[in-house]
């Protein structure tokens, strides 16, 4: 069975490169504060810097879902959102991800001219999100989510949430070529451990059996800290990449990264070795 889609109009999947998506983080509360952009100008910055690092997309979010943090309003994460959103869609030619869970700023967003919905909920924190998504016709991005983001403990648990939240939306008329999946790779509850990390990424290929395409976003998180005895987010790039590598290896097709450049040498050089065959009918010996 060879996974491939149209998303965003872009072709994903088995035989086709791996796609970039960067992150514009607008959130005071991320736990990576380095990468913080609250300026038009800082943003503007970093788009075109991933655009010339080759990015395929953009995910805008506004909201931390990182264990601990205090949560902040709809309307704060509207009012935080929505200017940067304008500012990109009216200066750049890109797809655009929203990470959001809830469906008043689905709505905002899409009717603004974003592309896709990033929902780490699965659709769990705010069901009407659904409709929003299928009124617009736009492309999602699910995470494997029982009650709160990322809160599957092992694979089986991650692959029955993610198997919930496509059943939901499509009992609702969603054309589910039009979902990418989300493992749920990292830190998101005190009880996901290291371990449980680790076997979504050396198992990630058990995810193919729901035939969509999968994102991978491991970008300097809590687990590689903790693994490397890193506290400091500034500090995981190296081993961010080498969990990227190994993600592509086994299946990714898409990779969400606060680092371009970087990821996109990775993938590269990855995606290439799990594909070598196909390209030595076309090396001059």
């Amino acid at each position: 069975m060879s996974i491939k889609t149209i998303f965003s109009g872009l072709k994903v999947g088995d035989n086709h490169p791996i796609k970039i998506l960067g992150i514009i983080n607008l959130s005071r509360e991320s736990f990576y504060k380095q990468s913080i952009t609250t300026k038009k100008s800082e943003v503007s910055k970093k788009v075109e810097k991933f655009i010339n690092e080759g990015v395929d997309f953009i995910d805008i979010g506004a909201r931390s879902t990182a264990p601990g943090v205090k949560p902040i309003s709809v309307q704060e994460e509207m009012d935080r959102l929505i200017p940067i959103l304008k500012f990109i869609r009216n200066n750049y030619d890109i797809p655009i991800s929203i990470d959001t869970q809830y469906s008043k700023i689905a709505e905002k967003s899409l009717s603004l001219g974003a592309d896709i919905i990033n929902d780490v909920s699965g659709f769990k924190t705010d069901t009407k999100i659904m409709s929003t998504i299928i009124d617009h016709n736009a492309d999602t991005i699910i995470m494997a989510s029982n009650k709160v983001p990322g809160d599957c403990l092992g694979i089986n648990d991650s692959i029955k949430a993610l198997q919930q939240s496509i059943s939901a939306i499509e009992k609702l008329g969603y054309n589910s070529k039009k979902i990418v999946i989300d493992p749920s790779i990292g830190r998101w509850v005190p009880s996901k451990i290291a371990w449980y990390n680790l076997e979504l990424l050396d198992q990630l290929a058990k995810f193919r059996q729901l035939n969509k395409p999968i994102l991978v976003s491991i970008s300097r998180k809590s687990f590689v800290g903790d693994i490397l005895n890193y506290p400091d987010p500034k500090d995981r790039l190296i081993g961010t990449l080498a969990c990227t590598s190994i993600a592509v290896y086994n299946g990714a097709h898409i990779i969400r990264t606060h680092d371009v450049k970087e990821t996109r040498d990775v993938v590269d050089i990855s995606w290439k070795l799990k594909n070598y065959a196909q390209f030595l009918d076309k090396v001059s010996i």
